[in-house]
């Protein structure tokens, strides 16, 4: 724990990036005598040279008066027309590159909108055919379990399920077939066909998951070989209970792996496309450019899972580079509400956008073509434009500053990015201010300082990741508690928060620091480096009034400081109030 600094009331300077102008000195420049200019004086930078022109006179043969000013004439004739034909063509010029340009990146979003669209609707349409598959085996495995979890398991019972099960079977196309395993794993009837009833389900990961009662309804597993017909199946399963809810095996459907691979294949989505269906741990159930057998790939670091996972987005489109064949594709997704399964469907981002690639080349190669013949002069443009880009340049750098300054004030801004909380610095504002609010009318002030007791151990059990989300808990536990719009909840730094209690003597502030400590040791947050095995508090609390015993925040900050110091001191998990005078 690091001790409070004492923070002083001087204003700090924050310093934001900006232009430097360097200034030389006054300086005369003295033309030549034959100048009929007067001289100048002038401040310049250490670059600016001045140039005056001259006004001697040019000298000329008398003989050929004629001559030289016909040349002139003719000279300042090309000059003046060079400066037409170069600002009339640049203008030109830089119509057909901004429309170009315009029509260009138009074409490309138009065609990469309805792309995504279509991606976005496939995929969506395919997770509404999953969900139906799913859904219909699903109807029939309750029925199935209610049946025998009602009527036994006798040998007239068992017939009539497996009668029920075959005519299901026979129309859910899909279906491999339906099977009802017992408590050791050997199956007691099943609707596949020529199927062998010589073999144990203890080793497959559905069985397991339902004797250890790890899922209390449907479980879909990854796709497996199946030993009744030896093709590629996704399992779908429910657990089988006896009246006082002790396990008596499983009932099964199995979905034909090749089923849905034939039938993403015959959707038309490039050569490069792809169709998929993985559930949401990442466990890849079907990809149409892969066989049966490549199904059961782990894609949980796959961008699309964590942007669902993570962000809660339930459909969406991205493009990006596959993990398992490092093509880019434009992607789009959608979930299942009933399910934890998402189907993606794609089309490869070269093959997709081909159609506007050329469309793009053949009008580059045209505005090329133009801008092959007006490029020669367009260096005279620039001297005609040179004011307006000097104001735009200037009001780039005075855009450029504002960036920067805003960028600076996102820094310096009063909240907390991973806990919601004020920050430090939002913290030592709001104190000074409850501090001399409370001063000026004799109102009392408490001041609550937080630590999480051995957070350092449970970074080191369990990961930062799980130190970042434990943090958020105990600062949701803090919010809940600052109840006035007064009160105050902020990071002090590292794993300890605050608190600030206007108006709130020492007995106020104990019972809500004492509230908070018990709603943080409620939440079982595991901490086997904790003596007490789960998340605490250590809260050291401190109360004045302000102007009386204590005339600074640092005094109070500092009592609440060594008021929590004395907390871990005498065991953790608890709540004192600081002894100095308030």
């Amino acid at each position: 724990m690091h001790s409070p600094e004492c923070q002083s009331d001087a204003p700090q300077r924050v310093r934001t990036p900006g232009r430097f102008h360097r200034v030389a000195n006054d300086c005369v420049f003295r033309p030549p005598q034959n100048h009929v200019q007067s001289p100048r004086r002038f401040v310049h930078n250490l670059h600016d040279v001045p140039i005056l022109p001259c006004r001697s006179r040019c000298r000329y043969e008398p003989n050929q008066p004629s001559r030289a000013r016909t040349l002139t004439s003719q000279t300042s004739k090309i000059a003046h027309l060079r400066r037409l034909v170069v600002i009339m063509t640049s203008v030109v010029g830089v119509a057909v590159l901004l429309l170009t340009y315009l029509q260009v990146e138009w074409d490309r979003r138009e065609a990469l909108r309805q792309h995504v669209a279509d991606m976005e609707n496939l995929a969506a349409a395919l997770t509404r055919q999953a969900e139906s598959t799913i859904r219909d085996a699903h109807t029939v495995l309750i029925g199935i379990q209610r049946k025998l979890q009602v009527s036994g398991y006798g040998a007239e019972n068992l017939h009539e399920v497996l009668e029920v099960a075959r005519a299901q079977s026979a129309i859910l196309a899909d279906v491999e077939g339906f099977t009802v395993l017992d408590a050791d794993g050997r199956p007691l009837l099943t609707t596949v066909p020529n199927a062998t009833l010589r073999f144990t389900a203890q080793d497959r990961e559905y069985f397991r998951v339902h004797s250890a009662h790890q899922v209390t309804g449907l479980y879909i597993g990854a796709p497996i070989q199946s030993r009744l017909s030896g093709d590629w199946v996704i399992a779908l399963t429910l657990r089988l209970s006896d009246a006082n809810g002790e396990f008596r095996g499983v009932v099964l459907a199995t979905l034909l792996v090749r089923h849905f691979v034939d039938f993403y294949r015959s959707i038309d989505v490039g050569s490069q496309g792809v169709i998929g269906m993985v559930k949401r741990d990442g466990t890849l159930l079907v990809r149409s450019r892969e066989s049966a057998e490549n199904a059961g790939l782990d894609m949980s670091r796959s961008p699309v899972l964590r942007t669902v996972n993570e962000d809660g987005v339930k459909r969406g489109n991205m493009v990006l580079t596959a993990m398992i064949d490092g093509v880019k594709r434009i992607y789009g997704f959608d979930t299942s509400d009933e399910y934890p399964i998402l189907v993606g469907a794609s089309l490869g981002e070269e093959q997709a956008m081909a159609g506007w690639r050329s469309r793009a080349l053949r009008s580059g190669s045209l505005s090329g073509g133009v801008l092959v013949i007006l490029l020669s002069m367009g260096w005279l443009i620039w001297r005609a434009l040179g004011r307006q880009e000097r104001m735009e340049a200037r009001l780039q750098g005075m855009h450029r500053d504002l960036a920067l300054a805003n960028h600076a004030l996102q820094i310096i801004a009063g909240e907390d990015a991973l806990t919601g909380l004020a920050n430090r610095r939002r913290l030592d504002e709001t104190l000074r201010a409850a501090f001399q609010s409370a001063a000026a009318q004799g109102q009392p002030l408490s001041f609550v300082l937080l630590d999480v007791d051995h957070f350092k151990r449970f970074n080191d059990q369990y990961g930062h990741p799980a130190g970042d989300e434990a943090l958020k808990q105990v600062a949701e536990i803090l919010k809940r508690h600052a109840r006035r719009s007064a009160d105050t909840t902020a990071r002090y730094g590292g794993e300890e928060l605050a608190l600030i209690l206007p108006s709130a003597e020492s007995t106020a502030a104990m019972a809500v620091a004492e509230r908070i400590r018990a709603d943080v040791e409620a939440l079982a947050i595991a901490n086997p480096g904790s003596p007490y095995a789960n998340l605490t508090l250590s809260i050291g609390v401190a109360s004045c009034v302000p102007g009386q015993t204590m005339h600074t925040p640092a005094e109070l900050v500092a009592a609440a400081d060594v008021a929590l110091y004395a907390a871990k001191s005498e065991g953790r998990n608890r709540v004192i109030l600081s002894e100095q005078p308030g």
